[in-house]
């Protein structure tokens, strides 16, 4: 009982520190540079709701309000009507009121970086090249912990398997070279049916009904996700007893395919397509190998996926979960590089949210857009996973706020930078009422659309216990 309050807690906690951060450091950058531009701020406020304690510095009212989700920065002449207050918004220079609309972007992208910064500097970053898998942690009353895994522990095989479908070499002239596969790429499915190890590709290429099969496969090489997946053909093989555990040989010896040492990508698709049979995890402890058979829980979770034509889609499917947090060989490192690993990945964050946008748009990924309520509950998933998880969720939400606020629709930051701009271009102020009708009619769609959100995310934690 103790522990399920706990946990409540702990995710309760998480969600407040997630969405209440990342949406006050974007009001924070607002606040900071409207104060610098001479703006009058009327409210700075940490929070929506009622007040539950404020106080009065100067011309501006700091308060804390009792939903600890969002905040209130209340810039002086921004409505419709209102340009000519005293030391309000558009009283300042244009380059200023630009300069105060995107500081709320800015902030979240400096946040994101912040945490990944701090992840690298506590929790050490990926080796280069390793492959190495390890459990850094494992959680109680789940299938992992029953069946004896610890922390520290590496996962060297599950189910005998050793290989990834990572491809590491492809013989020249073979089967796979003239199929188009090249190193590096990565195999999701053959004919239509998932597969992680190269055992599983096998049997699939040995079942299929026609000489060459359709094989999905993940292009490291291509920076967009709408154009990584290659659906390319592979010629089948003919029926033979296969020895699973020397598959991998099978696959180099007639397809030409060379495969990398299991990864933490294939365990976690291994366990996730296989949910109703017990796995044998081959550990290695304190110099030692050991065997632990683990049978996962049965969950309904999204799974990735690729659908015939192509899209890359994530359906709600029933998948295996046996409780551990996996993580690859860590290293140590200082506050420069440090710092330098949480630019990178804050802009490599940003950069897939645009990506993931553009496909969706361009039809590449089944659209499945998450609302507020499909986002607390992953946000206290996260929880469950560790405080680590939740920094890293945190930057990811960070750098989610930053790209969304640029979309030019009422009430989001790119509208304020749409309107500043195209009054600069017709050096003319747009007419109240035309704002006014348009920032409504914006807001009317924004809040059709999250009412549609949160009803289909409500809908699926009751079918599926998961957005």
């Amino acid at each position: 009982m103790i522990g399920q309050i706990a946990g409540i807690a702990n995710s309760i906690a998480a969600v407040v520190v997630v969405l209440g951060l990342c949406i006050f450091a974007h009001e924070f950058g607002h606040f900071v540079v409207a104060k610098l531009s001479g703006m009058r701020v009327k409210e700075f406020a940490f929070g929506l709701g009622p007040v539950l304690f404020g106080f009065q510095r100067g011309e501006t009212r700091y308060s804390l309000r009792a939903i600890p989700f969002g905040g209130l920065n209340d810039i002086a002449g921004m409505e419709p009507g209102q340009r000519d207050v005293e030391r309000g918004f558009y009283t300042r220079p244009r380059w200023m009121q630009v300069a105060t609309i995107a500081a709320g972007v800015f902030m979240n992208v400096i946040l994101a970086v912040v945490l990944f910064w701090g992840l690298a500097v506590f929790s050490g970053v990926p080796v280069a090249d390793s492959q190495a898998t390890f459990v850094s942690d494992v959680l109680p009353d789940q299938p992992a912990a029953a069946a004896g895994l610890r922390a520290g522990d590496r996962i060297v095989a599950i189910d005998g398997h050793t290989h990834s479908l990572a491809i590491d070499r492809v013989r020249p002239d073979s089967s796979a070279d003239r199929a188009g596969l090249k190193e590096g790429y990565y195999i999701l499915q053959v004919g239509g049916q998932d597969v992680s190890v190269p055992a599983e590709l096998i049997e699939a290429l040995m079942a299929a009904a026609s000489q060459t099969v359709p094989v999905a496969v993940v292009d490291p090489y291509v920076s967009s996700i709408s154009e990584s997946i290659h659906i390319l053909r592979l010629s089948s093989l003919p029926p033979e007893t296969m020895d699973k555990l020397a598959a991998a040989r099978m696959a180099e010896e007639q397809l030409g395919i060379s495969f990398a040492p299991l990864d933490q990508q294939t365990i976690v698709r291994y366990i996730s397509t296989h949910p109703d049979a017990p796995l044998a995890l081959t550990l290695q402890r304190e110099g030692q190998q050991v065997v632990r058979t683990v049978k996962p829980e049965v969950v309904w979770e999204r799974l990735e996926t690729v659908t015939a034509d192509g899209r890359i889609a994530a359906p709600h499917r029933r998948t295996g979960r046996i409780g551990v947090i996996l993580s690859p060989r860590l290293r140590r490192t200082g506050l420069i590089e440090g710092l330098q690993y949480g630019a990178k990945q804050s802009v490599m964050a940003v950069l897939t949210v645009v990506d993931i946008l553009h496909s969706m748009l361009r039809g590449a990924v089944a659209i499945q857009p998450t609302g507020p309520v499909g986002i607390i509950a992953a946000t206290a998933a996260q929880a469950k996973a560790g405080w680590s998880a939740v920094v890293s969720w945190a930057g990811m939400i960070s750098a989610n706020l930053a790209v969304i606020n640029l979309l030019p629709i009422p009430p989001f930051d790119g509208f304020h930078l749409i309107l500043i701009g195209y009054e600069a271009v017709v050096r003319r102020r747009v007419r109240p009422r035309q704002e006014t009708i348009v920032r409504l009619a914006g807001i009317m769609v924004i809040i059709m659309f999250f009412a549609w959100l949160v009803a289909k995310d409500v809908t699926n934690l009751i079918l599926y216990g998961t957005p």
